[in-house]
């Protein structure tokens, strides 16, 4: 356990201490009991605190407990209340996750690779197990039987059938989602695999492998630098696109209006600045009075439209700094379903 991951689980010590005594005001004492227990059990759990990120957000409630791994620091904050608060997760909840499909001779899996920076393996029909279970041979260059292509004529059709069925079974999977799907195996397969692909979301970039394969632990440390880089390209197109609506009134960065149409479900794309705050209150129209501090009725506005833009099925993309999104901007812009 390094000094870093002890003194991480003596500030989640103290904000727990901070963040219950603040549920008072909300929860009742079982509730308290139940929260507190699955955040000393987080501090107790060596085996987390083994691996750690750049920082680490939590959401908790009586009933459940999930844990963020960020490749981001934050700021160190315990807040309480009848929403989450999502801001400062807002990179981490949406735009750090994707598909890596890791493809060798021996094996064939696919992973989400979530929010938390962990791979979990995807369950997935038709997915072959193996080279051998598609074209019959064990290795890619055995001795063909008599009759058959050989060399590597015969190797490479061979590899294109495996990857023919590699390719329909994943598909079958992410079609229709908007995640990333990353490749994960040697440079001759990413390129056959690409040219076979029908996935409109499928990463340029992938991370190279071997024809035995990589080692789980080995992908999953280099996805993050992929998934940032896709991340970026995102907050990108993001941009691009509200230059785009201008011209017919779609694109606004007045934070007043976005939380109108926030609240009215009108808000397709959200870029926010995520270290902004601004205290207040947001009606149920819409309507938002500011206040320059935190009380027991004021709250994060800019963290009540996010929400709301999610809850209307909008995508929020968060810009940690500057650099991310043009200053004009920030800290808030919106492009509308429909102009006003």
């Amino acid at each position: 356990m390094t000094q870093d991951a002890q003194a991480d689980r003596i500030v989640l010590k103290n904000l727990t201490k901070e963040a219950m005594e603040q549920a008072e005001a909300i929860a009742d004492k079982r509730q308290i009991q139940a929260m507190t227990g699955y955040l000393e059990e987080l501090q107790e759990d060596d085996e987390f605190w083994e691996f750690q990120a750049n920082g680490l957000g939590i959401l908790v409630t009586p009933e459940s407990m999930k844990t963020y791994r960020l490749a981001y620091a934050v700021e160190e904050a315990a807040e309480v209340g009848n929403r989450f608060y999502l801001k400062p997760l807002m990179s981490a909840l949406q735009p750090m996750s994707a598909y890596v499909l890791a493809i060798s001779q021996k094996s064939v899996k696919l992973y989400e690779f979530t929010a938390a920076q962990e791979l979990e393996p995807l369950d997935v029909s038709d997915l072959p197990a193996d080279f051998s279970e598609v074209t019959k041979r064990t290795l890619q260059r055995d001795r063909a039987p008599a009759g058959s292509l050989q060399g590597d004529e015969g190797a490479e059709i061979l590899q294109r059938q495996f990857l023919r069925a590699v390719e329909k079974a994943v598909r079958s999977v992410v079609s229709g989602s908007n995640m990333p799907l990353i490749l994960a195996t040697t440079q001759e397969f990413q390129a056959m695999y690409r040219s076979l692909n029908g996935y409109d979301m499928l990463a340029d970039k992938g991370t190279d492998g071997s024809p035995q394969g990589l080692p789980e632990e080995e992908i999953r440390q280099a996805i993050p630098p992929i998934v940032r880089e896709l991340r970026q390209e995102r907050i990108q197109q993001g941009c691009d696109l509200y230059y785009q609506r201008q011209s017919e009134s779609r694109a606004i960065a007045d934070l007043a209006m976005i939380a109108k149409f926030a609240t009215r479900g009108q808000v397709s794309h959200l870029l926010v600045e995520v270290d902004f705050v601004q205290y207040g209150t947001l009606s149920d129209t819409g309507e938002m009075t500011l206040s320059d501090t935190r009380s027991a009725e004021t709250y994060d506005v800019i963290n009540e439209i996010v929400i709301r833009v999610i809850e209307n099925g909008g995508e929020v993309l968060g810009v940690l700094t500057e650099a991310d999104a043009p200053k004009e901007l920030m800290p808030m812009a919106a492009v509308l379903r429909w102009a006003n």
